[in-house]
């Protein structure tokens, strides 16, 4: 390496542990809760974020309620799942995407963790183009009127009611662990959404569920140790292909 690039390199990196730094589609913005970053607070980052923002989260129990709507094209990126774990704080669940009338677009969230905070972890609501990956889901995951919604790589589960909930919405749930709820993946309303690639465990009653007037694919799964398999309401369409059943792991 040059001195010149060895140079801009050090700068950069001096850059990300003061707390921010300019990248090709926008800044990169740290939080800390030891104050070595440019914030203590995730939803103070996400405030101020602009578009193209990434906000970059040392390891911390975050007990507060996050919350991103009017914004595009942002990231949240924990340094593991194991390490940065969002609580919530005073309202039903500790992370939600979009509100009304407010959505969001172009979402990512990655490597962390966000535990149920009165039995609902995630909410996604209004949101269009929004990607959950390697994150770790303690409760229910609920997507209601958001469109290209994709949750993959990640594990879902601990929930007293469903690990993943689609209501009126559009997405995919490909290669998670969903493990130990009530019902795995239940799809809704006037959904669209494509279970493929899961393990899909220990869920006290099916496995996925679709409801009346929903529809969808479930592909290549293993179902495991679940009360039910695959459950098609009348009045639901579901192309089944490939998925296994065992009765132990």
């Amino acid at each position: 390496m040059s001195r010149r690039l060895l140079s801009a390199a050090l700068a950069f990196g001096w850059l990300l542990l003061s707390g921010g730094a300019a990248s090709a589609d926008g800044r990169v913005v740290v939080v800390a809760q030891d104050g070595s970053g440019a914030y203590r607070e995730i939803q103070a980052a996400i405030d101020n974020a602009l578009p193209g923002d990434t906000i970059l989260i040392k390891p911390g129990h975050y007990r507060e309620d996050v919350v991103v709507h009017s914004k595009d094209r942002l990231r949240l990126v924990g340094e593991s799942r194991d390490q940065v774990t969002i609580l919530g704080l005073k309202r039903v669940g500790a992370f939600r995407i979009g509100k009304w009338p407010y959505g969001a677009n172009d979402i990512e969230v990655r490597d962390l963790t966000v535990s149920q905070n009165g039995g609902l972890a995630v909410g996604i609501f209004n949101g269009t183009k929004i990607l959950l990956a390697n994150i770790r889901v303690q409760g229910l995951l609920y997507v209601q009127q958001a469109k290209d919604v994709r949750i993959e790589r990640s594990q879902l589960g601990s929930s007293e009611t469903t690990g993943v909930s689609f209501s009126d919405a559009q997405g995919e749930v490909v290669g998670n662990e969903i493990r130990d709820n009530d019902y795995g993946v239940t799809v809704a309303g006037r959904s669209d959404v494509r279970v493929e690639g899961n393990v899909i465990t220990n869920s006290l009653y099916d496995a996925v569920v679709f409801q009346a007037g929903s529809r969808g694919a479930v592909v290549g799964n293993r179902l495991i140790k679940n009360g039910g398999g695959i459950s098609v309401q009348d009045g639901a369409q579901a192309d089944l292909q490939g998925n296994t059943t065992a009765s132990v792991p």
